[in-house]
């Protein structure tokens, strides 16, 4: 079993985060957390633009910059239903932690390469080969950001069991890159721009994976959706709603994440967004659980449509 005293590690710093005040009401409470990014925003989006109040919903939307203090929250019915990357939550299903996925979240479009990887402007790498070796910086440790340039570089010739991967930041990311102390590192918008200051994009390394499946999904406890069936269907229309809104309103849309992520809204209107998945489609979750089995996140692929709520 997992040690639940390490999945509860990140909680405490996690809730120090301000939330968006839930308004007074007969409405049934619900306690959310996602990350201030555009990945995680629908909450956002459907909270500016009343669609949980339109639902009979008073929402509270914490905002918490990692995913892992996120499903710690989850996990100890701190938060209600919160927001995470697919590879994390499949690894804490694996392990016995009974979470279930009540909507999907963000895409990885290939039209839409939200997050690449980066090498300094002056590298003198060029083919994946030439990673061998290297140290390639990732957000997130044993996730996405670190299984997808490893498939990328075995894909092209490269061999990823020879690259050091390490964690940082976004922003130490962007600095380390500048400051030719890593030799690459993947980067998600809106620090993409911010990056190409001291850095170049040298693959799209997510489109190893695929040409489009799903990243991010929006998950509960089993417990917590045995309990309140209705919420939950609610809230997965909510999102549902406000996945269709948001993937034909992106200027305004673009208004409401420089809201709530406290960003330049100039880089909110330039920056690549990404597109939400309207429904759970097991073709396009599928890929991201095999790839995690492949590099060690699981012991083995399990079909990745066990997550799912069934309503």
């Amino acid at each position: 079993m997992i040690d639940r005293r390490g999945l509860l590690a990140g909680l405490a710093a996690g809730l120090t985060a301000a939330a968006l005040p839930s308004p007074a009401s007969a409405n049934d409470a619900l306690h959310i957390a996602s990350i201030p990014l555009d990945a995680g925003a629908e909450a956002y989006y459907a909270y500016d633009l009343g669609y949980f109040r339109d639902a009979g919903i008073d929402a509270t939307v914490d905002s918490i910059p990692s995913g892992a203090a996120i499903a710690s929250a989850v996990a100890s019915g701190a938060i209600d239903i919160g927001f995470s990357n697919l590879i994390s939550i499949g690894v804490a299903y694996k392990h016995g932690v009974p979470v279930t996925l009540l909507a999907p979240g963000s895409l990885y479009t290939a039209s839409i390469p939200t997050s690449v990887l980066m090498v300094p402007k002056n590298s003198p790498a060029k083919t994946a080969r030439d990673l061998n070796g290297k140290t390639l910086a990732v957000n997130g440790l044993k996730t996405i950001t670190q299984y997808a340039p490893q498939l990328w570089i075995d894909k092209n010739g490269g061999d990823s069991t020879t690259v050091k991967y390490i964690e940082m930041t976004f922003p130490q990311i962007v600095e380390s890159l500048g400051a030719n102390r890593i030799d690459a590192a993947i980067v998600a918008d809106p620090f993409i721009a911010q990056a190409k200051a001291g850095a170049r994009i040298f693959a799209d390394a997510y489109d190893a994976i695929g040409s489009r499946y799903i990243i991010g999904c929006w998950f509960t406890t089993n417990q917590w959706a045995a309990a309140h069936p209705d919420l939950a269907t609610r809230f997965a229309q909510v999102i549902a709603r406000t996945a269709q809104w948001a993937n034909t309103h992106k200027p305004q849309s673009g208004d409401i994440l420089a809201k709530y992520g406290k960003m330049d809204p100039a880089l909110a209107a330039t920056m690549l967004r990404v597109d939400y998945a309207p429904r759970f489609v097991k073709a396009e979750m599928q890929p991201v659980i095999d790839l995690a089995a492949r590099y060690g996140g699981l012991s083995a692929s399990f079909p990745a449509d066990e997550l799912v709520y069934k309503f």
